[in-house]
Order: structure tokens, then sequence, then C-alpha cells
């Protein structure tokens, strides 16, 4: 079945500087860098160039080049003689990203209410998590991710540190995999919105204390989940997590 290139807004990055990608190249690499984010490519599944290309209707070598932009990318595996294999998740690797998230957007509110803004700018994380809520109630998962992305995108924004934003999201990607299962699987997504809606509560009274901490609590939610996870899908994770990671 024949499926439709879009350009997705969870896509993410683009390739590395110097490995800029032909246009079509380009789709199919948003496409199915896409499907793996949202895990609608599971962690260890292979897929087959050939397959790939009748599927996305294109031929085999804008399917190469963008598995090889994703294999940079720690997104695939090469399997020689068997195709590509999606990338497992690593514990170790996703426990380093939310210590970096902590880090930062910790940092950030920290930021923020040194000199805190007009009132009026806490709206703008209302307003995500109210298309958030709304994506909840729809089963919408990939807009219900996006809401969550613009949540803390908006967090940067308002700190004027939008070009901190590569760092958190390259961060994100480590563990979006986790919470694309667990929102249908765990139903996590209230939880990440009633954190959400703790940390702006805490913005508002201007709380630096009360909203780092619910900051700190809310990714900590995320370890958790990493775990829950990992006990349901022991197959979509690293046995060795000592080792140098896949992911």
């Amino acid at each position: 079945m024949k499926r439709d290139l879009v350009d997705d807004s969870l896509a993410g990055a683009a390739p590395e500087a110097g490995t800029r990608l032909p246009a079509l190249a380009s789709q199919v690499h948003a496409r199915l860098r896409s499907d793996i984010l949202l895990a609608r490519l599971r962690p260890g599944q292979v897929l087959s160039e050939n397959q790939l290309a009748q599927q996305l209707g294109v031929s085999r070598t804008p399917v190469r080049e963008a598995i090889q932009s994703l294999v940079r990318e720690h997104l695939l595996r090469v399997l020689p003689q068997r195709g590509s294999l999606v990338a497992l998740l690593s514990m170790r690797r996703i426990r380093e990203a939310l210590f970096v998230r902590e880090a930062v957007e910790s940092h950030v509110i920290r930021s923020l209410l040194a000199a805190p803004p007009p009132a009026q700018a806490w709206d703008t994380l209302d307003a995500c998590i109210a298309r958030q809520a709304a994506a909840l109630r729809a089963q919408d998962l990939e807009a219900t991710m996006r809401a969550d992305e613009d949540f803390h995108r908006t967090l940067l924004g308002l700190c004027g540190m939008d070009g901190v934003w590569p760092v958190v999201a390259q961060a994100r990607d480590l563990h979006q995999r986790v919470r694309a299962i667990a929102v249908p699987e765990l139903q996590s997504g209230q939880q990440a919105l009633q954190d959400h809606r703790a940390i702006v509560a805490a913005l508002r009274s201007q709380d630096v204390q009360r909203a780092t901490r619910e900051m700190a609590a809310h990714l900590h939610h995320n370890e958790a989940l990493t775990q829950q996870i990992s006990r349901l899908h022991p197959d979509y994770f690293e046995r060795d997590t000592d080792a140098d990671p896949i992911l």
C-alpha cells in the first residue's frame, strides 16, 4: 500500500551540516524519522529498502540515502544481508538525556523568574496546554506530542533562549519514542498535562523553588515511564546498558 510522503512537523532536526539530502530523499527521511519517533516503526523492527520504496512510491535511491542519514542519527542500524533495523532504546542514554533536560530547563525557570515577564506571557503556555488537552481527548498522538513540544519550546522562547532548543530537542528525541508508546498504552498523557499545569501555576505565583521542583518531577515521571515500558517491552531495549549504546 502506497503511503503519502508528508513533511511531518515531528520529523525533527535536519541531517547534519555537509550531509544535506536531495529533495525526495529529504521527504523520505522526514517520513521515516517521524514514524520512528512516534513509534509507528517499533524498536528492533527490520525494514526492507525494497518494501519501503514500494510503500512510499519512490525508487530505492532516496530510500537508501534517507536510511544512511538515519543511521548517522543513531535511529537505524544497517544489517548486512538483512536490511535495516530500527535502533533499540538505551536506558543509559535516556537517563543522560533527562539529566541534560533537567539542568537546562531548571535554569530556564530560574532565569524566567529572576526577571518575570508580564503576567499575560504565561497565557502562551496555557494555550499549549489547551491544545495538548484537546489532542488527548481526540486520541491524536501526533498532535499531543506536538503540543507537548510546543510547551517546552515556548518556555525557552519566553526566556529568550531559543538558540538552546536544538540541545533540548536532541535530548527529547532520545526518549520521545518511550513517550509515544506510553501515551496510548499507559495513558501517560494526562500526567504530562497535569505536570504542565503545575509548572505554569508555579510560574504564575513566581515561586522559583516550586517551579523548579515541578519541572524536576515532570522529567522524573519520564524516567519512570521508561522503566515501565522496559518491563512491558524488554525487547525494545538494549540488554547491556553498560555497553556502548546503539541509541
